[in-house]
């Protein structure tokens, strides 16, 4: 049996790695556009625009500049605001460009430098199970 796992996500800033994913979600939607017509008697419709949207918790170094330079892109309005996800399973992998929504940095002393992250997909979303 194939167990889905976040472990072998990464997280790519203006071309770099940046950062390993620990944990992530994503959620991906269609709207439902109506198309019935006058003088039916039932409601149909059809597909319309795909979106998504999503979290991770991310592991990065804090001597990496490309790592600070994500952390800051969020508080600099001149900085590169795509940033591209690749997270894979145990079958395959989702890679989707998206902007950074929220983040939220957070330090224990003796752990690992961890920040939660929320994104908006922006384009399309390469998935596969």
């Amino acid at each position: 049996m194939a167990v889905l796992t976040g472990a072998n996500g990464a997280l790519k800033y203006e071309g770099k790695t940046v950062a390993k994913c620990r944990s992530w979600s994503l959620s991906v939607s269609r709207d439902a556009l109506e198309d019935t017509c006058i003088g039916t008697d039932d409601r149909s419709y059809v597909k319309g625009l795909r979106g998504g949207s999503g979290s991770a918790t991310v592991l990065y170094d804090p001597s990496d500049s490309a790592g600070v330079a994500l952390i800051n892109s969020i508080f600099n309005n001149n900085a590169s605001d795509d940033v591209e996800f690749v997270f894979n399973t145990a079958g395959g992998q989702f890679k989707c460009t998206a902007l950074l929504t929220t983040i939220n940095p957070s330090v224990s002393v003796g752990d690992v430098q961890a920040v939660s992250l929320s994104f908006q997909i922006s384009g399309p979303i390469d998935g596969r199970y």
